[in-house]
């Protein structure tokens, strides 16, 4: 054979090898890329939930007044004592009145006592619940974001976030019209919602203006529906028709002069309940800091940023839930300029589901840490770095993200979320014919 022939064979040779191993590459990269953990169960967002708890929630008693104490049975006046907790950074307590609730007021009554300072913050549950005995919820669950948007305002990961926040579907429109921000009005936002479905949000949050800022809000609101918003109390807080954009009706509770909530008028009170019992857990074993009255409500830990709690897990899967957690809590908090930590924590129904759990869910950890993708994505190391604690009926895990790896999942979730046709908004009410006008003889 010549050399130009045995140079076009081998050629000839060469280029079939490097095309089968490149394909068989590429049929390897794909495999590996897509494939998935054994999983026996699957995710759902159940439309017969309803916001709440994995547990009833108890309504606290309405609380004991001056008034309503027996002048005879009065003891000598004790020096008050400390409570035990320290206020969530960030986050003040709550300015509260300590006069007599009435059930209805007028919207005179109901401004004067609102807007009025009432003083040092009161021992009492939130604003003052009228609720004559004990009264039960029954259980429900939510998926529960929390921002502290002071935190994120001064952060070099603001812009991102803000995009983020911003495709969260739907939420915007409950604030469209009444002149809230946000981004520049409020420190804590809490957006809550039990399937994502629209009509079921819940938003609350706190803000840093003036005690008469959310009341104005609600007359902006009001005049560019071209309706009215009259203020009375229910459950013990001020509330008023939420004239939003969506077709849902909602109800705005002032729960203090600088928090607030907008819900279904039905889920008001479960709002209520949810804070008492955040108010009445045990803080340092959740990871948030202690707070009192509307502040539980919007609690997070130290120096975290953001949050995501999915109350009654159970809820959101279908199978076997022997390794799935009753509640799962996911935080992000910077620990330096390109840097970020973050940290979950799951509550299981026993301390050896916990560990069970911990086992199981770190074999799943590192099967997605050798996928190809995974790696060049940059996230193999850090997943195979992951720890999974065990500690009673809990697991913790924490590991760091640094800036680039925080903008790429930021960038997923708001992709995610905005979906292949971006947010989507609700239909809006036909205009009103026009009445034809006569014409002139």
């Amino acid at each position: 054979m010549r050399t130009g022939q045995q140079l076009e064979a081998f050629s000839t040779t060469f280029g079939l090898v490097v095309s089968v191993g490149v394909h068989l590459a590429a049929f390897a990269y794909i495999a590996n890329a897509t494939r998935h953990f054994d999983f026996d169960f699957e995710l759902t967002l159940p439309a017969e939930v309803e916001f709440g708890l994995t547990d009833e929630m108890a309504m606290a008693a309405a609380p004991r007044t001056a008034a309503a104490v027996d002048p005879s049975a009065r003891r000598p006046a004790e020096p008050p004592v400390q409570p035990a907790y320290l206020p969530d950074a960030g986050v003040p307590l709550p300015e509260t009145d300590t006069e007599a609730d009435t059930e209805t007021e007028t919207d005179a009554e109901t401004d004067a006592e609102t807007d009025a300072d009432p003083g040092p913050a009161t021992d009492l549950p939130v604003a003052r619940s009228v609720l004559r005995g004990p009264s039960r919820i029954p259980p429900g669950a939510h998926l529960a974001l929390r921002v502290d948007m002071k935190r994120v305002r001064e952060s070099p990961l603001g812009p991102d976030v803000t995009r983020f926040l911003a495709g969260v579907p739907d939420w915007q429109l409950l604030l469209e019209g009444s002149g809230i921000d946000p981004v520049a009005d409020l420190d804590r936002l809490l957006v809550a919602t039990p399937n994502l479905e629209r009509s079921k949000l819940v938003l609350a949050g706190r803000h840093g203006r003036d005690p008469g800022f959310a009341r104005a809000s609600v007359t902006r609101l009001a005049r560019s529906r071209g309706k009215s918003a009259r203020w009375q109390r229910r459950f013990g807080v001020p509330t008023a028709p939420w004239h939003n954009l969506d077709r849902t009706p909602r109800t705005i509770a002032l729960l203090s002069p600088h928090h607030f909530s907008i819900t279904r008028l039905q889920d008001l009170e479960r709002v209520l309940a949810m804070t008492t019992a955040r108010e009445l857990r045990d803080a340092k074993k959740e990871g948030l800091l202690a707070a009192r009255g509307p502040d539980a409500l919007l609690s997070m830990g130290p120096g975290e940023a953001i949050s995501l709690e999915v109350e009654g897990v159970h809820r959101f899967v279908v199978g076997n839930i022997r390794y799935v957690p009753i509640r799962l809590r996911l935080a992000v908090r910077e620990t330096g300029p390109d840097e970020a930590t973050v940290s979950a924590l799951a509550t299981f129904s026993s301390a050896s589901d916990a560990r069970d759990a911990s086992v199981y869910w770190k074999r799943v950890v590192m099967f997605y840490s050798e996928q190809l993708i995974m790696t060049l994505a940059g996230f193999g190391k850090t997943l195979r770095r992951m720890e999974f604690d065990a500690e009673d009926d809990r697991v913790r895990v924490s590991f760091e993200l640094n800036a680039d790896q925080i903008r790429f999942l930021l960038s997923y979730a708001e992709g995610r979320l905005r979906g292949p046709t971006g947010p989507r908004r609700p239909a809006q009410p036909a205009p009103a014919p026009i009445p034809p006008t006569k014409k002139g003889p």
